[in-house]
């Protein structure tokens, strides 16, 4: 999880501001002494400084200040107006103050040429994309210096002459320019969000990145409500959105297991499956069910998706190499939802769907009398090819249609139906300059195309941090999360339904005249009855799953921070399958398989980062120390012959045909760091080392050790580059 992270350049930068600036209508607005000491920073950061230690809100247009203008400041107690001085002195702009809220804008003389026409006073409003209003945006008319910003609820009045052309702009968002046709009509401006300005931060692996200075292959995808689609897990959301990230799932049911890979296959026989870190957790992978019932389940179903802020994909050596041994086939970063500071927000979402079961109608499967006829002929070649006539023994008869006359049976109607799915989620968001919160909740329950395949998840998520003083800030991150999947038989299992569905005869019933069932392997049903298997059978997984991380970050000295997390990832999995007496695989007079497993990773993180530039030059270094225990407990019991389909538990069982049980445990020790150099921007170099210790190993050789180098090169930050809308960056990497 970061942290540290910049909100001038996160999506929710523009929604940042707007919330202070409410925030700061309910505090006191009395003066406020500022102590500040930075050397080689950029405007931006001291702006941001300002914001997040004394709850200041900033409009200022970037196209006309150079934010990205290193200064250094020392100050004591000193009040805004004197740190304003310093951080914009020899930058010529004028700023003004208005209690906490500042417009800083370029200082140069107006605008001579301003029409000398009738004065009039205007009105308009300024929202975002999403229709909420902008506090604090600048309106200016276009080549003055004569303007206002907007209030609290983004409205805004001032006088103009003529029509003139206004400006709006607010750091974070893209300028626009609206004209004004008729002064008596309110104006409505909405603003969308600066994308340039937006993806200037990429998370890598304990930390982030400005995207110029990235030297490996990350990709970054961002759920919202125009990218959102219906999925289980996060690996789902990345279906076809990523270049060379290929998912794929083993069937269409509900929860079935996922196969990624990074940029190919790394194995034939071994798991292609990348590393998955969860707000700096790396998850255990098992698994999600413990008997396989002819498709393994996916142990990241469980997660709330709609907790999501974004999600990086570490695809070559060097960007993954960070992460040791585990990080094989690339690593997959997930980021979740933070507070944020202002006026609380709560959001409820309510989604509806419904599936079906795909393609059904491309196949074109044979009515009885063509399948009689065309396997008629098959035993007339037969019978021909081994001179079999109707005296002989081997000779085989002609089939008919024992129902002649009635219609055929749609087996594909008889096991599946139209899915409904509903997923209801509330979230708050909130704080102030000291605390901020952000809290989730969802309910969703979804059917499959194939009857009694359901599933039912509950998540609950926290994530609160509080700066203690100056110095300290502390933070907790937790979800518990629950999912029920009522499940059926999967292809590798001789009772799978889809295969049981399209190889029946077009003229055979799944049931009798008397209401019994057509059994399968018969002369009565050639395979086994989909509608038996489904009604006899009760099978179903539940996952219960927290994850939770509580952590501490000093601000040592300038650039220099310290971090510390105990980090848990504990899953409890019960598997539970139950063969009635009318099932096909009863065994003897039914049967039930019960399987549990308990497993829990706490891993113990600490390291330091520091960053610092002078002039040119950009330098950022980090190393750490983890140490991570996995324990696991699992049992399982096989009973058989119950008295009655009615009962159900193991207790009444006649026969115990097996029990198992098992307890492992084992640890894992690193130590890892990574510098990373630019100059002015344009030649980047990056490496990384790790060392992992696993106790799985004999002590001779239980450590590995993992470098990685990666170099690029900005070609469009050079003079001679002659194109400035466009980029081009040469890398290359090793690891």
């Amino acid at each position: 999880m970061n942290n540290n992270h910049n909100p001038f350049g996160r999506r929710g930068f523009s929604r940042l501001l707007s919330l202070a600036f409410a925030l700061f209508l309910t505090v006191s607005l009395q003066a406020q002494d500022i102590t500040l000491r930075v050397s080689g920073t950029t405007i931006r950061e001291v702006i941001e400084k300002l914001q997040k230690d004394y709850g200041y809100s900033f409009s200022i247009n970037s196209s006309e200040v150079d934010v990205n203008k290193r200064v250094s400041i020392s100050v004591s107690d000193a009040d805004i107006r004197t740190v304003l001085d310093k951080v914009f002195a020899g930058t010529p702009v004028a700023f003004k103050i208005d209690g906490k809220l500042i417009s800083v804008t370029e200082a140069s003389v107006q605008n001579q040429n301003v029409h000398k026409d009738k004065v009039s006073q205007i009105s308009g409003s300024v929202v975002d994309e999403f229709g909420e209003p902008v506090p604090g945006a600048a309106v200016l008319i276009k080549g003055t210096k004569t303007g206002t910003s907007t209030d609290l609820d983004g409205n805004f009045t001032m006088k103009v002459t003529g029509n003139p052309v206004l400006e709006v702009s607010f750091l974070g968002m893209a300028t626009k320019e609206v004209a004004v046709t008729d002064p008596s009509k309110p104006i409505l401006i909405t603003m969308g969000a600066d994308t340039d300005y937006l993806e200037d931060v990429v998370i890598v692996a304990y930390g982030s990145q400005r995207r110029e200075l990235v030297t490996n292959a990350i990709a970054s995808f961002k759920p919202d409500e125009n990218n959102g689609r219906t999925a289980l897990s996060p690996s789902e959301m990345l279906q076809g959105r990523i270049a060379g990230v290929s998912v794929a799932t083993s069937s269409g049911n509900l929860g079935t297991s996922e196969r990624m890979s990074i940029r190919g296959s790394s194995s034939l026989s071994a798991s292609n499956e990348p590393l998955y870190v969860v707000d700096g957790i790396p998850l255990n992978n098992e698994s999600g069910s413990l008997y396989s019932f002819g498709e393994d389940l996916s142990s990241l179903s469980v997660l709330n998706l709609s907790d999501i802020e974004s999600i990086e994909v570490l695809k070559d050596a060097a960007s993954a190499a960070i992460y040791g041994s585990r990080a094989t086939n690339g690593v997959i970063l997930i980021t979740t939802k933070q507070g944020r500071e202002g006026k609380s927000e709560v959001k409820v979402n309510y989604n509806f769907g419904v599936s079906e079961f795909n393609n059904r109608n491309r196949i074109k499967y044979a009515d009885s009398e063509s399948w009689v006829r065309i396997y008629n002929e098959a035993i007339d070649n037969y019978n021909r090819q081994n001179a079999f006539v109707p005296a002989s023994s081997g000779y085989v008869q002609h089939i008919r249609n024992p129902y002649d006359g009635l219609p055929d049976t749609d087996w594909l109607s008889v096991a599946t139906r139209l899915g409904l799915s509903h997923s209801t989620d509330v979230s708050f968001t909130g704080g102030t300059n000291k605390t901020k919160v952000y809290v989730g909740a969802n309910f969703a329950s979804q059917e499959g195309v194939i009857k009694t395949n359901d599933i039912t998840k509950i998540n609950l998520k926290a994530n609160i941090t509080h700066k203690m003083n100056q110095w300290l800030e502390i933070g907790a991150n937790m979800s518990g999360n629950f999912i029920k999947n009522n499940r059926v038989p999967g292809a590798g299992i001789g009772s799978t339904i889809v295969a049981r569905m399209v190889e029946q005869r077009p003229f055979d019933r799944p049931y009798k005249p008397s209401g019994d069932y057509y059994l399968g392997g018969t002369d009565e049903l050639s395979r086994h009855n989909p509608v038996q298997i489904l009604n006899e059978e009760t099978s179903y997984v539940d996952q219960y799953r927290y994850l939770g991380a509580l952590w501490a970050q000093a601000d040592i000295l300038e650039g220099l921070k310290f971090k510390a997390s105990f980090n848990t990832d504990a899953g409890y999995t019960f598997d539970y399958l139950y063969y009635n007496a009318n099932h096909p695989y009863k065994e003897d007079n039914g049967r039930i398989i019960e399987k549990n497993r308990f497993l829990m990773t706490n891993l113990v993180e600490t390291f330091l980062t520091y960053d610092k530039q002078w002039g040119d030059f950009t330098f950022g270094a980090m190393a750490g120390h983890s140490y991570q225990k996995t324990s696991s407990r699992a049992n399982s019991i096989d009973a058989q012959n119950f008295p009655t389909p009615s009962f159900d538990t193991i207790g009444v069982a006649a026969v115990i045909s097996g029990v198992t049980g098992g307890l492992s445990e084992y640890a894992m020790e690193s130590w890892y760091g990574r510098v990373n150099m630019a100059w002015k921007d344009r030649y980047i170099i990056n490496a990384t080392l790790r060392a992992d210790g696993s106790s799985r190993f004999a002590p001779d050789c239980r450590w590995g050790y993992f470098p990685s180098a990666s170099l690029g090169w900005n070609v469009s930050k050079e003079d001679f580059w002659e194109s400035p809308e466009t980029e081009l960056k040469v890398r290359a990497s090793y690891g």
